[in-house]
């Protein structure tokens, strides 16, 4: 009898074992960078889109920041180290990061590379007799050299200041030592709502426009976390909820912006 109660316990606690294994498995622990900019607000449409992912293939996320912020290009090499973070969402050139690995859906559909510009109120009719590319070059846009889109406006004649932090940039605007401002179409508006004190507002005609498409990355040793993602992304995209998250989240922010109505001057 001994024997036998034994070898039931034994079991209990191999099978007791087993879930406690699975149970962890199936929490994702995603490290992310805590971002650049200061008092930047947690991205909801990625932490929406990362969540319902990893639920079609029955994971939950944990989502746990880095204590130091950081910029683009930081976020790439410490991915490349696989150290403090393993897992972000980059526009970066095809095989400039033989490391990383990434998904294959574009997180956006695009829409990054949908560019608005904050400009003073004071510019507004100046802004609206623009036409051309051409008749933009001369003046000054504002843009981090860390950022991608600073080569983007170079390559393509744009005069450009890239020496100023970001509340510099602001009040380089105010104060209209600069000009203008491109952001993109996802957080322009958020960004004028937060300088209410100031007077700034989005420019209501012209939008720059070029290829820049977001994938997931990770270090090639984190092949079953991109794996994962990918399978969950795709059941999304099969589902309509990819599609439906995306309109919740900028369906309507698209036609508020009239991105469809406006000058758009593309860039290479």
């Amino acid at each position: 009898m001994l024997p036998k109660l034994i070898k039931n316990y034994a079991i209990i606690l191999l099978l007791s074992s087993c879930h406690s294994a699975i149970a962890q498995q199936a929490v994702v622990n995603l490290h992310l960078a805590r971002p650049s900019v200061v008092d930047s607000p947690t991205n909801q449409y990625i932490h929406a889109l990362l969540t319902q992912s990893f639920a079609k293939v029955g994971r939950t996320v944990n989502f746990i920041y880095s204590v130091e912020p950081m910029n683009k290009k930081r976020i790439a090499e410490e991915l490349d180290k696989n150290t403090s973070i393993n897992l972000a969402w980059l526009s970066i050139k095809p095989n400039s990061a033989v490391n990383l690995i990434h998904t294959t859906l574009p997180i956006y559909k695009g829409l990054h590379g949908k560019r608005l510009l904050m400009i003073n109120k004071d510019q507004q009719q100046r802004f609206a007799s623009i036409n051309t590319l051409d008749d933009l070059k001369p003046l000054i846009a504002l843009q981090k050299q860390s950022w991608s889109d600073f080569e983007v406006l170079k390559r393509n004649g744009l005069t450009v200041n890239g020496e100023l932090s970001y509340r510099s940039m602001i009040k380089a605007l105010e104060t209209k030592l600069g000009d203008y401002f491109p952001r993109s179409v996802s957080a322009i508006e958020a960004e004028v709502a937060k300088q209410q004190h100031l007077n700034l507002m989005v420019e209501p005609t012209i939008m720059l426009h070029y290829t820049n498409q977001y994938f997931f990355y990770s270090h090639k040793a984190n092949k079953q976390l991109i794996t994962l993602l990918q399978q969950g992304l795709i059941k999304m995209q099969q589902s309509g909820e990819f599609e439906s998250l995306y309109q919740h989240y900028f369906g309507e922010k698209e036609q508020r912006l009239s991105l469809s109505t406006r000058k758009a001057f593309q860039l290479q």
